[in-house]
């Protein structure tokens, strides 16, 4: 059976990070993100057209080969409303999320509409190896729900609970990243950031918004809850984000505008209306840093009261978590030291991209229940693979000479290389789905210099603040770390650990401000020819680790084909080394370059 699952709707401002997904027979074939094809950062409006018409190309289909197409939304397209039912058929949207003019069919093929928060706790459920867990998903907007607690066992999903968006975590959370002027354009990039600046703040002031987890009632702050009663209209979620707001300007703002009122001038109806104009306000980062670590204790703190709560009601050993917030690391890692629950799990790709995927197994698992339990999702490898021919043709077109080496050689170059503080782009493999670089699109550098951070954050464009994570081999983990060593998050480097006293100075450009990384364990098994580069750095360095961020510059996403990278290497000064499947490149540097380079200080004997 074959069915194809798609995210994302076209001239939708409100929609981000369209995508689609072919699985076959309960198995991803194919999934690709339509920011990785159109090259627009989180595909705002754009739907997900080019990644469904892709993932056919790849599989050597043509759609009317496909036995179903799942969607993963529950809205009537034309009007904005939501449809009845979990999962529903209709033809009627059809031309909305596949255009004619580019599939080319004349009768619309029918389309299932799978509810938004089923399809998020379909794909992480149905891909964590489990057999039963208690399901938690947690973003800014459902149809109508932010949070939605589920009950899994078998094949089936069951609903417990669910909260409305006037409790939105996500909401809540990426208003004060708006807030602190760091969301970026649309605000979509503005979680991540707000959970690497928390650390560097303190709790100073108390956010009055609670869950009680016995009766599973939240508590809004008054000034918050007298917006929401005064509301004569709705939806709710656009005001939220914008109550939200209001409310850390007034609590937390540092400064005030001359005329000792908020300098911030508004003419808002949605929180995309804010987004756009708190852009051109000058910000010092650096006055936010407590609202950041008040918002995220904040956010740890109702997540434990809803795993208090979802374990309470389902009795379940295993949590799977899914949802924008889901990508949040420290909540994660927080869930963890709890210990609520034996294991943890969170699907890669837990913002709306993974619904691709999610709304496809919730219609194969409707209509065809398998008769066991997949097994544990390896890594999100779902994109295109490159021939060897594909690639020498774009490395000559560069002007650069392909040099193919063994895998061994390779992983040899490449360890020399980030021994001798050479910054690497490392493009291995099919892309993964979702936001997180685990070895197939990476830039890699030096943990050992801490100059290696500000360098890495220089070519991305990031602010110097921002963190960098390791990818670290798995069997040297808990040499390096300690605090959870949950593989079900560490594996997609989606928790936090912390690093031992004794490492600290040895790999200072994956420390954070609280002696916390955000690891990526990296498997033999699993990840082979990663593994063995970083063992190569290891046996050569006595470090198990490397730096690792996602293979993208600013503005842009993860490069998809082997041009982008190239365009990377051709125009960053400072990315000397490329490996591109099994080809090696290098730039060659004036020689008083290369000797100084070899003279540097190098990490002395560190025991194994």
């Amino acid at each position: 059976m074959k069915i194809l699952g798609i995210i994302g709707q076209t001239d939708n401002r409100f929609m981000h990070d369209g995508a689609a997904a072919l699985i076959v027979d309960h198995k991803v074939v194919c999934a690709i993100e339509q920011e990785r094809l159109s090259r627009n950062r989180y595909a705002v409006g754009q739907g997900a057209p080019d990644a469904a018409e892709a993932c056919l190309q790849y599989a050597g289909l043509k759609l009317s080969d496909l036995d179903h197409i799942a969607y993963g939304w529950l809205y009537d397209l034309k009007r904005g409303t939501r449809l009845s039912d979990n999962i529903i058929a209709s033809n009627e949207h059809t031309h909305v999320i596949l255009p004619p003019s580019q599939f080319g069919y004349e009768e619309p093929p029918s389309v299932h509409f799978v509810q938004h928060h089923y399809a998020h706790a379909a794909v992480t459920y149905y891909t964590s190896g489990f057999e039963s867990a208690a399901v938690l998903v947690i973003d800014g907007r459902g149809e109508g729900e932010s949070i939605s607690l589920y009950h899994a066992r078998g094949n089936d999903i069951e609903l417990i609970e669910s909260y409305p968006m006037v409790y939105s975590l996500g909401l809540f959370y990426s208003a004060a990243a708006m807030c602190a002027g760091i969301g970026g354009k649309g605000g979509f990039s503005g979680p991540g950031k707000l959970m690497g600046l928390a650390p560097f703040g303190q709790v100073r002031q108390e956010i009055d918004f609670h869950f009680d987890a016995d009766s599973g009632h939240f508590t809004l702050p008054p000034s918050v809850q007298k917006a929401v009663d005064e509301l004569p209209i709705s939806p709710i979620d656009g005001h939220m984000w914008r109550f939200w707001y209001d409310y850390y300007e007034k609590y937390f703002y540092p400064y005030d505008g001359q005329d000792g009122k908020s300098s911030t001038v508004y003419n808002v109806d949605h929180y995309t209306d804010i987004s756009t104009s708190v852009q051109h306000k000058s910000y010092d980062t650096a006055h936010y840093v407590d609202l950041a670590a008040s918002v995220q204790r904040k956010l740890e703190n109702i997540s434990h009261g809803l795993a208090k709560r979802i374990k309470k009601l389902t009795g379940e050993k295993n949590l799977v978590l899914s949802g924008g917030c889901a990508l949040n690391c420290s909540m994660n890692a927080y869930l963890s030291r709890q210990n609520i629950f034996e294991n943890i799990y969170v699907f890669p790709a837990a913002n709306d991209a993974g619904c691709s995927v999610g709304a496809a197994l919730a219609l194969s698992y409707a209509i065809e229940p398998p008769k066991a339990p997949a097994p544990r999702l390896v890594a999100p490898a779902y994109g295109r693979a490159y021939t060897d021919e594909e690639i020498i043709e774009a490395i000559c077109a560069y002007g650069f000479t392909p040099q193919k080496l063994s895998s061994d050689e390779l992983a040899e170059r490449v360890a020399a290389d980030l021994a001798d503080e050479k910054i690497v782009a490392w493009f291995r493999g099919k892309d993964e789905l979702g936001p997180r670089a685990l070895g197939r699109r990476s830039f890699l550098g030096n943990p050992a210099q801490r100059e290696t951070l500000g360098r890495l954050n220089k070519i991305k464009g990031r602010e110097m603040w921002r963190p960098l994570a390791p990818s670290i081999l798995d069997e040297q983990a808990e040499t390096v770390l300690e605090g959870s060593m949950e593989r079900g998050l560490h594996r997609y480097m989606l928790g936090v650990a912390t690093i031992r006293p004794e490492w600290r100075e040895k790999v200072p450009a994956v420390v954070h401000v609280d002696f916390t990384t955000r690891p990526h364990f990296v498997q033999q098994e699993h990840d082979g020819a990663y593994w063995k580069m970083i063992r190569q750095f290891y046996e050569k360095t006595g470090i198990p680790l490397v730096c690792n961020t996602s293979l993208n510059v600013a503005g842009q996403p993860i490069v998809h084909r082997p041009e982008e990278v190239l365009d990377i290497f051709s125009t960053q000064d400072d990315v000397q080394t490329l490996a591109l499947e099994g080809f090696y490149l290098t730039k060659k540097e004036p020689e008083k370059n290369a000797v100084e380079s070899r003279e540097r200080t190098r990490v002395k004997e560190i025991s194994k």
